[in-house]
């Protein structure tokens, strides 16, 4: 799998990167969690997601994302994601999804965390 239309998958030695190319509205999140179920499927235990060109997410999205940690965490895994707009970091703090999900700055340092 190479990704959909608003993302596309990449790997890192054991790490796999999902670059979010859209903003995350109902369609898009959509997207997002089908790719994301299909990493957990395929016993992925390591993902990135790159949020690097998102201006917007919506609580679909953020609640898919909380999901699929707590999951991936069941199974000795974790999600990070890396590289949010300040208004996105916002967001994940005033919900309190940041207390699940791990944010990072960077993609090297998200990835760097697994180790």
């Amino acid at each position: 799998m190479t990704g959909t239309e608003f993302m596309t998958l990449r790997e890192n030695e054991d790490v796999k990167i999902v670059d979010v190319k859209a903003d995350l509205s109902s369609y898009a999140a959509t997207d997002l969690r089908k790719v994301l179920e299909k990493l957990l499927n395929e016993k992925v235990d390591k993902v990135v997601v790159n949020f690097s060109e998102v201006n917007h997410i919506n609580s679909t999205a953020v609640g898919t994302l909380v999901g699929i940690a707590k999951r991936l965490r069941q199974n000795d895994g974790d999600l990070k994601l890396c590289n949010l707009a300040s208004t996105l970091t916002r967001t994940f703090n005033l919900i309190g999804a940041s207390s699940v999900v791990e944010i990072y700055e960077s993609e090297k340092s998200a990835i760097a965390a697994f180790q």
